[in-house]
């Protein structure tokens, strides 16, 4: 890169990781964020050599950048952003600058939910096949700290603020899990929050995958734009290209011109991740590890073996028959839907709230009132969940103060053989730093409930990773 000048925008995790990658590769960096209070904690890259904008804006007519680096968080509306596009300087991510480096496989896993179990999961395929392999991306891990020879893949989860950004990658294989409402206070609508994801299908090249979910209108109809090679996936019907189900079996048939038959890959019932959602996401890794021709038995081993994420319908404990679950990942609505689906008819009282990101809790209302005994509320969204359920009819429902009462009066409430499920369907920036946080925060005070001591409260604000 010689000595171009870049801007980047945001000093969060991924913009930090964004201005190292930078002053390696020998660019000029400026850092631009809107924090004005304490402009020690910059110290470091000022020594560094890095110029630094804090709460104002460049002068564009002075300054000279080839081009700008923005994170995630920020919108595309920020008023650099806007400068940035008025003076013609191209606004890339993390990911498009790290594709411009990565010489191995990139495979992109992206939709509203399922993602990080679906990345981890694909990860740990390739890992039993003896590849060394990067998972990361969303998950928490900045593809632009990881860029180096050892890996053989990069297995990257994706968000949509993400792939706003993207220009030049193309990815060896994209997964498309699902689309459901969220993010609409940044994209506006979901054709805006489709579009920004499609833009990962849409920069593919022909000779690559673009691995679809059949059964999701939104995302099927991502064939139109792919630039790769439509493959599919589906729960309810058996197709001619891709993986689906047949008489509780799952069946592959790759696309023409891959040296794969028809296939039976194994029964449904020895998946061990639990719940129709974690089928989903089942099929769309073996997809993406069929594509790869890794070997058949190891597919079916860590599938019998992998047993999910942290924060993602994660047994905690069991006390006095009551069964505690973190599902602090669940940060929208339809996370929730699928976790109250996951556990049958048995009494759930639900833990739930948060910072809303656009999202309307009508129909989850309806299913928390089938579904819930109880339904126990914290922060911002707490009195538009209230009133959903109220009006869908369920009679148990109650705000406190925050998890640490929340936790407190689920324990006093649930008989043995019932399910105190954490599943919030909103960010957790109102009281946490995010939702890693949030479900951790749920595992302290149950084990503190199980060995019999008193809980803890809520946490310190900050921000939610996006979907």
């Amino acid at each position: 890169m010689g000595k171009r000048c870049a801007l980047v925008l945001g000093a969060g995790k991924s913009g930090l990781s964004a201005v190292t990658f930078l002053l390696k590769k020998g660019c000029c960096v400026s850092l631009y964020d809107d924090n004005t209070e304490d402009k020690s904690v910059y110290d470091e890259w000022r020594a560094k050599g890095c110029n630094l904008f804090l709460g104002t804006l460049p002068d564009f007519n002075k300054e000279r950048f080839a081009f700008a680096v923005i994170s995630p968080g920020i919108p595309l509306t920020h008023p650099c952003a806007v400068a940035l596009r008025e003076n013609n300087i191209p606004i890339w991510g993390e990911l498009e600058i790290a594709a411009r480096f990565i010489k191995k496989p990139i495979i992109g896993i992206t939709g509203t939910n399922g993602k990080t179990t679906t990345t981890t999961l694909i990860g740990e395929i390739l890992k039993a096949a003896g590849y060394r392999v990067f998972i990361g991306g969303n998950i928490g891990v900045p593809l632009l700290s990881s860029l180096n020879d050892k890996y053989d893949y990069y297995v990257v989860e994706m968000s949509s603020f993400q792939l706003e950004t993207i220009d030049r990658m193309d990815t060896t294989i994209s997964l498309f899990l699902n689309l459901t409402a969220d993010h609409l206070d940044r994209h506006g609508s979901m054709e805006g929050y489709l579009a920004a994801k499609g833009n990962l299908a849409a920069k593919q090249s022909k000779k690559h995958y673009t691995v679809l979910n059949y059964d999701d209108e939104a995302i099927r109809s991502l064939e139109k734009i792919t630039g790769g090679i439509p493959v599919f996936f589906s729960c309810k019907d058996h197709i001619y290209t891709g993986t689906s189900l047949q008489n509780n079996y799952i069946l592959f048939q790759g696309p023409a011109g891959m040296e794969q038959e028809n296939s039976i890959v194994m029964p449904i019932s020895d998946i061990r991740l639990p719940g129709p959602h974690n089928l989903e996401n089942a099929l769309g890794a073996i997809t993406v590890a069929k594509l790869l021709n890794i070997d058949h038995k190891v597919i079916v081993k860590t599938l019998k073996t992998f047993a999910g994420v942290e924060h993602r319908l994660e047994d905690v404990a069991v006390i006095k028959g009551v069964r505690y679950v973190n599902d602090s990942k669940a940060t929208n609505p339809d996370a929730v839907f699928k976790a109250l689906v996951s556990y049958g008819d048995a009494p759930i009282l639900l833990i739930a709230g948060g910072r809303n990101k656009g999202n309307d809790f009508g129909d989850l209302g309806k299913l928390i009132a089938e579904k819930c005994k109880s339904l126990i509320l914290i922060g911002e969204a707490a009195a538009d969940m209230a009133d959903a359920a109220q009006r869908a009819g369920l009679e148990d429902v109650t705000i406190v103060e925050d998890l640490g009462a929340a936790v407190a009066l689920a324990a006093k409430k649930a008989v043995k053989d019932d399910i105190v499920l954490l599943s919030p369907a909103n960010a957790s920036f109102d009281q946490f730093d995010n939702y890693e946080q949030r479900g951790q925060v749920f595992k302290d005070i149950v084990l503190k409930l199980k060995r019999g001591k008193t809980n803890g409260g809520c946490g310190p604000k900050q921000e939610e990773k996006a979907t």
